[in-house]
């Protein structure tokens, strides 16, 4: 398939996300009430003295909890049932016979769905931070608002990366779909969606480092938030991009394999 032919994809994308409107916009709506939860606890334990969070004050935490809300809301996927009922139902039986690499299409149509809601979560990602400017006194700068955009990309690619290739493991597995549910509570945890990693100690922070979760959102925020010097920034886009290509590497070779033993029936 030409780069035309990935782009009408992609604009299928968008017009699949569009067409219930009211469906996309309580999706987006529904990622404020854990928030809302969230700031309630941590508000809880500080004001009770119980919070310990190695070193993360109140603003800085109530800033990290709205910003990984609305960046783990805006990498997360969703696409791979669609690619595990594809194997099992044999909606894959379409692709195959088409000069095009299903990989490409499923991202461009990913990143189509993602271009539909993300001018709205990035408009409250700013206003998260204006409004912390202005009430917690949380200096904030417009540079570090560009690399977190740029952050959000290389994340948006590699948690792709992630769960497709995970989501070749229907290839093997009759039925994965709880598989997904239970791997996606598990990566929004370690990835630093819920709190931040670092609040456990030295060795969950080198952890976070080590790991490709946590550039998937931690990363992602503590740009924008200022817990990362400008120096440290670099390193982190690096890691990102390492990252995708080992994901790129193992969801090439699972296809690879997965497709030879792929039994072509229904679809």
């Amino acid at each position: 398939m030409t780069a035309a032919g990935y782009c009408y994809v992609f604009g299928m994308g968008m017009q699949k996300a569009m067409a219930y409107r009211a469906d996309f916009f309580l999706s987006i709506v529904s990622c404020i009430f854990p928030i809302i939860m969230q700031v309630y606890l941590w508000t809880a334990l500080y004001a009770a003295g119980a919070a310990d969070t190695n070193g993360y004050t109140y603003e800085q935490m109530i800033l990290y909890t709205l910003l990984a809300g609305v960046t783990s809301r805006i990498v997360a996927t969703g696409f791979e049932n669609d690619v595990a009922r594809d194997i099992k139902d044999g909606g894959l039986n379409k692709y195959l016979v088409k000069p095009m690499n299903y990989g490409a299409y499923c991202f461009a149509q990913f990143a189509g769905g993602k271009a539909a809601a993300a001018g709205f979560l990035l408009a409250a990602a700013a206003a998260v931070l204006g409004g912390a400017a202005l009430t917690l006194g949380v200096p904030f700068a417009p540079v570090r608002l560009a690399l977190y955009a740029l952050s959000l990309v290389l994340a948006l690619v590699l948690n792709f990366a992630i769960f497709f290739t995970i989501a070749l493991l229907g290839f093997w597995l009759t039925e994965i779909s709880q598989l997904f549910g239970t791997i996606s509570i598990v990566i929004m945890v370690v990835s630093g969606g819920v709190f931040p990693l670092d609040i456990f100690g030295p060795a969950a922070a080198a952890a976070a480092a080590v790991l490709p979760f946590g550039y998937t959102t931690q990363f992602c925020v503590n740009i924008v938030s200022g817990r990362l010097a400008m120096d440290e920034i670099w390193p982190g886009f690096a890691a990102q991009l390492l990252w995708t290509a080992v994901f790129t590497a193992a969801h090439t070779a699972l296809w690879r394999r997965g497709a030879k033993r792929y039994t072509a029936v229904g679809g």
